[in-house]
């Protein structure tokens, strides 16, 4: 269900091409839900064989042809129809927190080596997160109201690093 819902709060933000939409994906949602090229254009086949997505055919110079979906009214209906529906509860799964559960073993300081390199990934993930976000604020209004409501789910992540980066230095100088 994820997947559809994604796709279709995506298209219900802004039309997009097959590419144009994974790239989009990549760059907001696939921070927090992960999906593969074949997956995604596989959802687009079904969601157009549903009547939930029309496809129009945009001839471009020297390439071939792109095809871009949007909602139909259908699709719309659907769209409410997840949203209204329930989420279940998240739950981490982090393969470096189940090797510090169980490092009893592995010498200190390859822990701390391997947590320098964690953090590392975590900043870098909250600087592109900022960038976002920076760059929906700037948008026009009209554009950045279809981008308020990912801009809030971008939040979530911006405090998710800032809290993972603080609990890596607190838990630094135990290890």
């Amino acid at each position: 269900m994820s997947l559809r819902l994604a796709v279709l709060g995506l298209l219900d933000i802004e039309a997009a091409s097959g590419y144009e939409l994974l790239q989009r994906f990549r760059h907001s949602l696939g921070f927090f839900w992960a999906t593969t090229h074949q997956q995604l254009y596989r959802e687009l086949h079904q969601l157009h064989e549903s009547g939930w997505l029309d496809c129009e055919e945009v001839e471009q110079s020297g390439r071939p042809d792109k095809k871009v979906y949007r909602l139909t009214a259908a699709g719309e209906a659907q769209l409410l129809h997840l949203l209204e529906a329930a989420a279940g509860a998240a739950r981490i799964r982090d393969p470096w927190l189940v090797k510090l559960f169980c490092g009893r073993r592995i010498p200190a300081s390859s822990l701390r080596q391997q947590l320098q390199e964690q953090r590392a990934v975590h900043e870098q993930t909250l600087q592109t997160y900022l960038l976002l976000q920076q760059q929906i604020l700037a948008m026009p209004s009209t554009r950045r109201e279809r981008y308020h409501h990912p801009e809030l789910s971008l939040r979530l992540g911006i405090a998710f690093e800032r809290s993972w980066l603080s609990w890596s230095a607190e838990i630094e100088a135990e290890l």
